[in-house]
């Protein structure tokens, strides 16, 4: 995993964002939650493919300005049923436009809110727009305590001792004390038959192992006797290529074949810092950003070419990000190429949620997730685990297991997917490092992946983007 600093590079900006227009213009509007005189403050009105975002003030009025264009503004808000959304807004050069009262939908109906008819007639009748909210599943995750120990259903694959001799790893100290200067091998991936590759930064090294954990030999990366870089990821490709991305002065993209040899290398611009971690997609090096869009890349003797940013990791038809929304809650969101969420599944928990992370899209097309909870229960200490879930487009959870945290959860990336669809953690501590797999189910072969059909909810009325009903169950 590489080091968590929110920028986006020229490259990126350029392709996300056209040139603007010489004269802009402006639109405006009031939030209202549905059915009500109340307006709706501080919520965020952003507009999707732009780098633009307003918050609405005590009274529920936004203002944002804009090329000349038709956009799709995207609400979120404390409260509010996520990614709401109002399309076709036209914006015209040196022109206000003024949508008037835009209704979003609450998560539950606000106090003192007037009755539809009575907020009718004190608006004199004007009909307002009504936001679009994306479909939105709430699925209820599994347990109520987090578990305490390691469950007997992870398989070590690869157990690996301080040292510099085959399998071993480069450790120095202590990670179960939170040493900030605890470091070992910050990064793995799982091959196409299996197979791992762990970045032993500290001896300067990828070492290779088979599906059953067995050493397969190491190739040296870097300059002999060169400083290491623990801002580093690898990932590899279906055809068994190694992609290291390497992040310090002149950060490096580099493209190994399966036996080690360099094949090509390019350097990454300076402002490229808004990486999370690096995937292989369809074969191709993919970068997941800070912000849950994703960036794949061409590797060329002409250099490194950038395409994106897309409005998350591919999954089939759709693109997804996931985000921890609360305490209790996370939302992982589905949307289309041009960055319209098509649904939003609510995971609740019963266990505090630290943290959510996109480990990858199988086969299938299910996202994976580990989402990290952790309680105090009955004054107890703190109490830690990761929850893998296997969750499907359409916003169902195919499986699920339970595995500890690990102690590097705050500074290194710790999951990778292997080809049958099981999990593979990396664990480390001061005695060793360990590679463990981690069964987790997915969802039948005959799963549609793609867009969201048609559902009604549990009222019976269809969702908001067919019918404008309350899209809260």
């Amino acid at each position: 995993m590489l080091t968590a600093r929110p920028a986006i590079f020229a490259v990126l900006a350029v392709l996300a964002f056209p040139a603007l227009a010489a004269q802009k213009g402006s639109v405006t509007g009031i939030l209202r939650y549905k059915g009500c005189l109340t307006g709706v403050p501080g919520a965020t009105v952003s507009v999707i493919g732009r780098d633009r975002q307003s918050r609405s003030d005590s009274g529920g009025r936004f203002l944002l300005e804009l090329p000349p264009g038709s956009y799709s503004l995207v609400i979120r808000g404390p409260g509010l049923v996520p990614d709401q959304r109002v399309d076709d807004v036209l914006v015209k050069p040196g022109k206000l436009s003024d949508l008037g009262i835009v209704e979003v939908w609450a998560d539950e109906r606000p106090t003192l809110c007037i009755p539809d008819a009575a907020a009718a007639a004190m608006t004199g009748g004007i009909e307002p727009t009504v936001a679009a909210a994306p479909d939105l599943p709430a699925l209820d995750l599994p347990g109520t305590l987090a578990s305490v120990g390691v469950t007997g259903q992870g398989q070590v694959l690869v157990r690996g001792s301080p040292g510099t001799g085959p399998g071993q790893f480069g450790l120095q100290g202590n990670p179960s004390r939170e040493d900030e200067d605890a470091l070992g091998p910050p990064s793995f991936a799982v091959g196409p038959m299996g197979g791992l590759v762990v970045l032993d930064v500290l001896n300067g090294r990828i070492q290779r192992f088979d599906s059953r954990g067995r050493y397969l030999g190491a190739f040296p990366i870097g300059r002999p006797g060169a400083e290491p870089v623990f801002e580093s990821d690898l990932a590899e490709s279906d055809d068994g290529a190694i992609f290291l991305v390497t992040e310090s002065e002149n950060p490096t993209l580099t493209q190994f074949d399966p036996s080690g040899k360099v094949l090509l290398s390019g350097a990454l611009p300076q402002s490229f810092k808004g990486v999370d971690q690096l995937l292989s997609v369809r074969g191709r090096p993919t970068f997941l950003m800070l912000n849950g869009q994703s960036v794949r890349a061409e590797l060329g003797w002409g250099g490194i070419r950038a395409e994106g940013p897309r409005p998350g990791l591919p999954a089939g038809d759709l693109f997804v990000q996931a985000e921890r929304a609360g305490r209790w809650s996370a939302l992982v969101r589905f949307a289309a190429a041009d960055g319209r969420v098509r649904r939003t599944v609510n995971l609740r928990s019963d266990i505090p949620i630290a943290r959510v992370r996109l480990v990858c899209v199988n086969r299938r097309g299910d996202v994976v997730l580990a989402v990290d909870r952790q309680d105090n229960a009955d004054g107890e200490a703190t109490r830690a685990e990761v929850l893998l879930l296997s969750l499907t487009p359409q916003g169902k959870i195919a499986g699920s297991v339970v595995a500890p945290p690990g102690d590097r959860r705050w500074l290194f990336r710790e999951f990778a997917l292997a080809p049958d669809g099981s999990v593979i953690q990396m664990q480390s501590d001061l005695a060793e490092v360990r590679l463990v797999r981690w069964p987790l189910a997915s969802s039948p072969k005959d799963a549609a992946v793609g867009p969201a059909q048609p559902a009604t909810r549990k009222n019976g009325a269809p969702p908001p983007e067919t019918a404008p009903q309350n899209p809260t169950p």
